[in-house]
């Protein structure tokens, strides 16, 4: 390049105005892994997803149950199996438009996760055995799942999520790898529109010390995911959740560490 073209390219570049993009994780060589209860549960973190995959991470999304009993009237597919065969492929469709590779589909009894026979947590230690049995062939680097909390409460998000701390408590989790919970401050919830008719709970500020940036990319990516699941809702409810998650987000998916961390805006 002729010198004066070099001088005058370099004086373009000072004089640009700065522009705030989120930092970037290292490409290829690390991998993030959700656990949720339901297909469509991603959702919560889909932006964190979608930006994460877009930068070269393997990302897998695990889904506990196959929401067999998760009917919704405009939908008109009945309970059981039909609905699970169309739910799996939703969460499928979900992946792709997130970047994320094929989910992985543990098939436990959607609702059925609490029980009292053929003893209390019968079904829980299944799924403990399971979500080990995958955390040791993915050996991922971070770990998100639902909090204590459990977005609004429902049983079988706060019980996954137990299930996932159980297995890192218990030492059974890989080498190295770290759990965080989804989770947004009082301020947020407080004002944000209803999440699928559902008010979520808060958790203290204190406690999110992690958050997660992400670009307009990737909350397109997260709108096309969302609209994968047509099973549960209309386009008209998938806006209003929608409207909802980015009241929630504010242009980053705040999380808590397990056993606590430092403040960062970046997983690896």
């Amino acid at each position: 390049m002729p010198r004066l073209a070099l001088l005058a390219a370099v004086t373009t570049l000072a004089c640009a105005p700065a522009v705030r993009t989120a930092p970037s994780p290292a490409t290829g060589t690390h991998t993030l892994v959700a656990i949720f209860a339901h297909p469509d549960d991603e959702t919560i973190v889909s932006p964190a997803l979608a930006y994460y995959a877009r930068n070269g991470a393997r990302v897998y999304v695990v889904v506990a149950t196959d929401g067999r009993k998760g009917v919704s009237a405009h939908a008109h597919i009945p309970a059981g199996d039909s609905l699970a065969k169309v739910r799996a492929e939703e969460a499928r469709c979900s992946a792709r438009q997130l970047g994320a590779q094929p989910p992985v589909l543990l098939g436990f009894e959607d609702a059925g996760l609490a029980v009292l026979s053929p003893w209390p947590g019968e079904p829980l230690d299944r799924l403990a055995t399971r979500i080990t049995a995958t955390l040791s062939e993915l050996h991922p680097d971070v770990v998100l799942t639902w909090g204590a909390e459990g977005g609004y409460g429902h049983q079988d998000h706060r019980l996954v999520g137990d299930v996932v701390t159980q297995i890192f408590q218990s030492g059974a989790a890989p080498a190295g790898a770290r759990l965080f919970y989804v989770g947004f401050p009082p301020e947020r919830t407080a004002t944000a529109p209803r999440w699928y008719g559902m008010k979520v709970y808060p958790t203290a500020s204190a406690y999110l010390t992690t958050h997660i940036a992400y670009e307009q990319t990737d909350r397109d990516a997260a709108r096309r995911a969302l609209g994968c699941h047509r099973s549960q809702a209309t386009e008209a409810e998938m806006n209003e959740s929608f409207s909802a998650l980015e009241h929630l987000w504010a242009g980053e998916v705040p999380f808590q560490q397990w056993r606590g961390g430092p403040t960062a805006s970046k997983f690896f």
